[in-house]
């Protein structure tokens, strides 16, 4: 019965070329634009290298200062960092880097070249601590990454990407080579694969210890006490301990950090975030993000993301349903017979919906394949970690097979399909099936 069904949905598919071309084209844009939405949350959630622990991962991004009537946002300084990340008892690994664009934007572009050069590289520069090195999965070349050792001493050691060392050096294997970075030398300790700035959290292709760097160590954007700065934290929390307990950690070191302040106290711009409550706010703003965070957590973004993706299916489907109205007028005598010879209405809702089905898959595929050209054309636009970075000029969304090949999505895809194939074929069906079988042989 069901080959039979679905040699019958081939033939009228055959017979029918416009109203096919129509239903599958309907079918593949509204595919297409929630399949988008699915590929740009999965890249930008996911566990993607070198941020391999996402899942696990807790976000410090701003701070503020407080003085007197003034308030002040800014991001960590070099003392709240050593007085009130560095000491938590229950993380793992404290990754404390700069952002490269507020870098750039604050003291200019970073430049490379060899001693005695002069053929100057422009370099996306990452301050970052020895921590920084536990928190992320780099994928080295060779070398290894400057240690605590180094970090704390200042010593001037360096780890750059492959095309970096290729476009100064001519070659991939320099450790140990020396560079000048901003005419300081710096030694090369180790060169690492190429970073996508997919992952924001890493993307550079030259980091140093922030300690090497005197602006870093000497920055006072206001009179703070060195409380702020320009520094974001990254927490891996230790195993066994939840988010909770770090954020109560923290607001103790945070509190004992004030009291030794003879003036103003800083506190946290927003919570201590999980990866996905940090994307949520870099969607929404940080107002509505806190306001997310007090209404219980993602439950918010994912209602809106369900009424987007709803939206995308509505319109499409309120148009693929008038063309199937449309397309079983002209079935109903046929299916008058069908019940004069005593088909039952449940097998003839069946068949339709297979013959739909047979429409929507062809769709389902041609969508597919046009989402991953729109963010293959449009990467930058969805994946790119901000509009201030694209503006910087820091934006490289290199992608990989891995990265938009995935079960889940494909599994997304099929569920859009089966979906927009009940709500569009159901309701005129149904009509047409309870027509009066002698009104339906006269049709």
């Amino acid at each position: 019965m069901y080959k039979q069904y679905f040699k019958q949905a081939w033939n009228l598919m055959k017979q029918n070329r416009f109203y096919s071309a129509v239903y599958i084209i309907g079918t593949g844009l509204a595919i297409s634009m929630v399949m988008v939405l699915a590929i740009a949350w999965h890249i930008r959630t996911t566990n993607i290298a070198p941020e391999t622990q996402r899942d696990r991962m807790l976000y410090l991004t701003a701070l503020d200062y407080k003085k007197g009537k003034s308030s002040y946002n800014f991001f960590f300084g070099v003392r709240t960092v050593k007085e009130c990340l560095y000491p938590l008892k229950l993380a793992e690994a404290v990754a404390v880097t700069t952002n490269p664009t507020i870098i750039s934007l604050l003291s200019g572009d970073s430049y490379v070249q060899l001693p005695g050069g002069d053929n100057p590289q422009k370099a996306i520069l990452m301050a970052a601590n020895d921590g920084f090195w536990k928190v992320f999965s780099f994928s080295f070349v060779e070398g290894k990454p400057f240690n605590a050792a180094e970090f704390q001493s200042g010593v001037p050691r360096a780890v750059m990407t492959v095309s970096l060392a290729q476009k100064l050096f001519g070659e991939s294997h320099v450790t140990g080579k020396s560079f000048l970075l901003n005419d300081v030398e710096y030694i090369i300790s180790g060169v690492v694969k190429d970073v996508s700035s997919i992952t924001p959290s890493v993307f550079a292709n030259l980091w140093v210890p922030y300690t090497t760097l005197p602006e870093m160590m000497e920055t006072e954007l206001i009179e703070s006490d060195g409380s702020v700065g320009t520094l974001v934290a990254y927490i891996l929390p230790a195993k066994g301990f939840s988010q909770k307990e770090v954020a109560d950690e923290l607001d103790g070191l945070i509190g004992r950090y004030n009291a030794s302040l003879q003036e103003g106290e800083i506190a946290l711009r927003t919570p201590l975030d999980s990866h996905q409550t940090h994307i949520v706010r870099q969607f929404v703003g940080l107002s509505i993000g806190n306001n997310v965070e007090k209404d219980g957590g993602l439950r918010f973004i994912y209602i809106v993301l369900g009424l987007l993706v709803l939206l995308f299916l509505l319109v499409p489907a309120l148009n693929l349903s008038g063309l199937n109205a449309s397309h079983m007028q002209d079935r109903i005598a046929e299916l008058g017979v069908r019940q004069a010879f005593g088909a039952r209405k449940a097998g003839l809702l069946l068949q339709v919906l297979i013959e739909n089905m047979v429409l929507m898959l062809p769709g389902g595929c041609v969508g597919l394949l046009f989402s991953y050209l729109l963010i293959f054309f449009f990467q930058k636009l969805l994946l790119a970690p901000g509009m201030l970075a694209m503006l910087a000029g820091m934006v490289d969304t290199s992608l990989t097979p891995g990265m938009l090949l995935n079960l889940l999505v494909f599994f997304y895809a099929f569920l859009v399909c089966l979906l927009l194939n009940i709500i569009s074929s159901m309701v005129p069906v149904w009509r047409s099936v309870q027509m009066n079988i002698t009104d339906a042989l006269n049709s």
